[in-house]
C-alpha cells in the first residue's frame, strides 16, 4: 500500500503535489507554476505529458491516461479529477466533462 505525505483524495493536496511534479518538467521556468494555467502553455510536449503522467501514475497506484491532462488541462482541473477517481472511481460515462 502506498504512503502517502498528503491526502491524495483531498483535490487542493494533491494540486500543491502536482504543481512540484510538473515544476519538475519545467527547470528553465522563471515564475512559480500556476495551477491555473493551461499545461499547454508551458510548452510540455506529448513525450513530456506522456512521461508525467507515467510519474502521477506510478506515485498515485492508479492508472492514469495521458489524454487526461488533455481533457483537464489545467493542474487544479486534473487534481480534482484525480481526486475524485481515487475517492470513488466511477464509470468513464460519469465522469466530469472535460475542457
Amino acid at each position: 500500500m502506498t504512503t502517502f505525505a498528503f491526502d491524495p483524495t483531498d483535490p487542493a493536496q494533491l494540486q500543491g503535489w502536482l504543481v512540484d511534479r510538473v515544476a519538475e518538467y519545467l527547470p528553465d521556468l522563471s515564475e512559480p507554476v500556476d495551477p491555473h494555467r493551461d499545461l499547454g502553455e508551458y510548452g510540455l510536449d506529448s513525450i513530456a505529458v506522456v512521461a508525467f503522467a507515467a510519474d502521477v501514475e506510478e506515485r498515485l497506484g492508479t492508472a492514469v491516461d495521458p489524454a487526461a491532462i488533455w481533457d483537464y488541462p489545467t493542474i487544479a482541473r486534473l487534481a480534482e479529477y484525480l481526486a475524485a477517481e481515487l475517492a470513488d472511481p466511477v464509470s468513464a460515462d460519469e465522469r466530469p466533462e472535460a475542457a
